[in-house]
């Protein structure tokens, strides 16, 4: 009976970055290392604490890679007893022994370091290259249960990093299984994974502007002139010296009741309007953006606006830059699970407001009026939803009075002049988003049955087309029908 293999006399581990070796007895150490291997036995899966591990001859000891996850272990068999193990950086992976022939290479954290064994007489009885990497298996695991139906996810580890290759149906899809892995190698993913299918959106927006404008003026005004002189004189405007033309500027509702008394003309101007408008705006824009992308429009112009500068000699000088100014829109479409479209939607209305211009070193510069929303919604292909409540509501008055005697009750009425103007104003933008895909070529559009018209259809019978006439051309061919026996 052969006798039994004698177990090395000690361990020796060895710390790289310049620590004395440590001297345990194997009884010591084997005690030591089932005392730590506990906590990590309850840990590690059975199958990768009992996964065999093929004995390797000297050669190929000196030439293997260990890859081995962090918090996970693998058994390493080495072709001779050995006496000393060295481990180039403890802080990355630990070796526990065994059996005389055989070491538990343990990884703490992502990185490399090389393992030595050495036998009686310090001959080198083994070197390997430990690689710690990421768990790449239970990534696996938990990419099938967090995405249970994206068969082409791949997961590989390469150079202690994670590679994620494959097809995603969505870009949320890839960005979900990026967070995965990061999660499980904070900073060493290596994203290529490409998505498939159409990730276009076109945007179809409506913008609705409804402007109601109401004023009413009332005026009274009596006008004396001498017809031997060019002037006259109100009692509110004062003296001019062009007519009576000239005190109203909107002579609709004007009337005028000259009288005579001696050589002194009395015109009486009363002066009643009252107006009322209503403006429609309406913009239909369709964009088509990338998921992920910035598409925008603009339905509008631009203005100049002087700006001075000021030169390195103290002279200013003047140059002008342009401002713009309609109904713009700006969205950011972005594709998720299940058909639904993330948007980012910033649409805008501004016009130039005479009102709030003013004159700076003689030049007058213009103000604009803006209306801008920013809103963030998630709705599915052909949903709609409307961006409401813009609403806008200005109201204006005037009194022009001769002084005191408009201040009188009753009769003050006849020496002032009262205007009143209000302005309403509500936008509404509805929004709608659809996934597009490519379309055939040869799609029929608006103008492929359009004919002109000819001269007897436009002149006579005011015709802006005319009709398309059916082909006169038969099908088939002419010949003579049958069988043809021989």
């Amino acid at each position: 009976m052969a006798s039994p293999t004698p177990l090395p006399s000690r361990r020796r581990a060895v710390d790289a970055r310049g620590a004395g070796p440590v001297h345990m007895t194997l009884k010591h150490s084997l005690l030591a290392a089932a005392a730590g291997l506990l906590p990590l036995l309850a840990a590690v899966p059975t199958t990768a604490i009992a996964q065999p591990a093929a004995a390797l001859s000297d050669a190929a000891v000196r030439k293997v890679e260990v890859n081995v996850a962090v918090g996970k272990a693998q058994v390493l068999e080495l072709p001779a007893p050995y006496t000393d193990i060295m481990i180039g950086n403890p802080d990355t992976a630990d070796v526990l022994p065994l059996t005389s022939r055989s070491v538990y290479v343990v990884g703490k954290k992502l990185g490399g370091t090389t393992l030595t064994a050495y036998g009686p007489g310090r001959k080198l009885v083994a070197a390997a290259n430990v690689v710690v990497g990421a768990d790449v298996e239970t990534l696996r695991q938990r990419m099938r249960d967090a995405l249970p139906n994206e068969d082409n996810l791949k997961v590989a580890s390469g150079n202690q990093s994670i590679v994620l290759t494959g097809t995603a149906s969505s870009g949320a899809v890839a960005g979900r299984a990026a967070a995965l892995a990061e999660s499980y190698a904070p900073g060493q993913v290596v994203n290529m994974l490409s998505v498939q299918g159409s990730q276009q959106v076109t945007l179809s927006v409506r913008i609705v502007e409804m402007e109601r404008a109401t004023a009413k003026a009332l005026r009274l005004n009596m006008n004396t002139a001498n017809p031997a002189s060019p002037n006259y004189h109100n009692f509110i405007i004062g003296t001019g010296d062009t007519g009576v033309a000239t005190t109203l500027t909107d002579t609709f509702g004007l009337l005028k009741f000259p009288l005579r008394a001696g050589d002194v003309d009395l015109d009486v101007l009363f002066d009643a309007l009252e107006t009322k408008g209503l403006v429609k705006t309406l913009a239909e824009p369709n964009l088509t953006a990338m998921s992920g992308d910035t598409a925008n429009f603009l339905a509008g112009g631009e203005f100049p606006v002087p700006v001075a500068q000021n030169q390195s000699g103290g002279q200013t000088t003047i140059t002008v830059e342009f401002k713009q100014f309609g109904i713009g829109l700006a969205f950011t479409p972005t594709v998720l699970q299940d058909g639904m479209v993330n948007l980012v939607v910033n649409p805008e209305v501004s016009s130039i407001d005479p009102n709030a211009s003013f004159v700076s070193n003689g030049l007058r510069i213009p103000g604009i009026k803006v209306r801008r929303a920013k809103t963030t919604v998630e709705l599915r292909d052909g949903e709609s939803f409307t961006i409401a409540g813009l609403i806008r509501d200005d109201y204006q008055d005037q009194i022009r009075q001769f002084p005191m005697l408009g201040d009188l009750p009753i009769l003050g009425s006849l020496f002032r002049s009262t205007s009143y103007q209000r302005n309403q104003t509500e936008l509404v933008i509805l929004v709608t988003p659809h996934l597009v895909r490519p379309t055939r070529a040869r799609q029929a559009t608006p103008a492929d049955n359009f004919v002109p018209p000819s001269d007897t259809e436009l002149f006579l019978l005011g015709k802006t087309q005319s009709s398309a006439q059916p082909s006169t051309v038969k099908g088939g061919a002419d010949a003579p029908q049958g069988h043809v026996l021989q």
